[in-house]
């Protein structure tokens, strides 16, 4: 499937936390034009009424985004391996994490697309938050990268810069550590700067810990963007075990990109 035509899949299970998530998504389907898939997993866990509960949440999103197209789909299976299959065409996936409501698609689901999704993943934490339509979804926020020089930052940078000029917020590049020279991380970030002059960029790089510093800066984040890195030459990238502590420690929604 042409990139252009993968659509934003969104995992819902009848929980607030998921229809928050749905709201992000459909968003996300509106700003980049493309289709919003709202799919739920008929798993034994997850409620009878499989059918009703996508066609409710399209209409939900339907009202937030009127302009975007939506399609439902329910299929059986558990919602961690439906939701992987369906990042194979996805140009994104969303889903909630880190809630504590009983959902379905809890934490552990968003940690194994988090490290095995084909495609980028949008982790939205707590995302009751955004259920009721009467709250509005964060707009002045900046975005955050986690960047640290390597391919998978880059990566990160090139979504964080999409997310941030289509929002019209500011990005902050984060470093952590002393693994590379700041100078050398600040660096990387030039071609950005000429690519997207109208955002706003600033540069903060830090001695303390990669998890304590990102979930700090993700405090008074719109969305913090990580890079999923390779982990053995036969693998498909994925989080090392600090990105996955980020994913479920962070405030604000976490997203996950993947190098290529």
């Amino acid at each position: 499937m042409l990139l252009e035509h993968c659509p934003i899949v969104v995992g819902v299970d009848g929980s607030a936390a998921a229809l928050g998530a749905v709201r992000w998504a459909a968003d996300e389907a509106a700003r980049q034009q493309r289709t919003l898939r709202i799919v739920h997993a008929l798993s034994w866990k997850g409620p009878a009424d499989g059918q009703g509960l996508v066609l409710d949440a399209a209409t939900e999103a339907k009202g937030w985004q009127p302009g975007i197209a939506v399609e439902t789909m329910t299929l059986g299976g558990s919602p961690a391996w439906i939701l992987r299959q369906q990042s194979r065409t996805a140009a994104l996936v969303v889903i909630g994490g880190r809630v504590h409501d009983g959902s379905v698609l809890d934490a552990s689901v968003s940690a194994h697309l988090a490290s095995f999704a084909h495609c980028p993943v949008l982790v939205i934490n707590n995302g009751w938050r955004w259920a009721d339509p009467t709250t509005a979804l964060p707009a002045h926020a900046p975005v955050v990268v986690g960047v640290d020089g390597s391919p998978s930052s880059q990566r990160a940078l090139a979504f964080g810069y999409g997310e941030a000029a289509s929002r019209h917020v500011p990005l902050l590049a984060v470093h952590a550590g002393r693994a590379r020279p700041h100078e050398v991380v600040a660096a990387g970030l030039e071609p950005w700067l000429y690519r997207h002059p109208e955002v706003e960029t600033h540069f903060d790089s830090r001695d303390t810990g990669v998890l304590e510093t990102l979930t700090e800066a993700a405090r008074n984040a719109l969305m913090l963007v990580v890079g999923a890195h390779r982990v053995g030459w036969y693998e498909q990238p994925r989080p090392n075990p600090v990105t996955q502590l980020v994913v479920h420690h962070a405030a604000s929604p976490v997203l996950v990109t993947r190098s290529v």
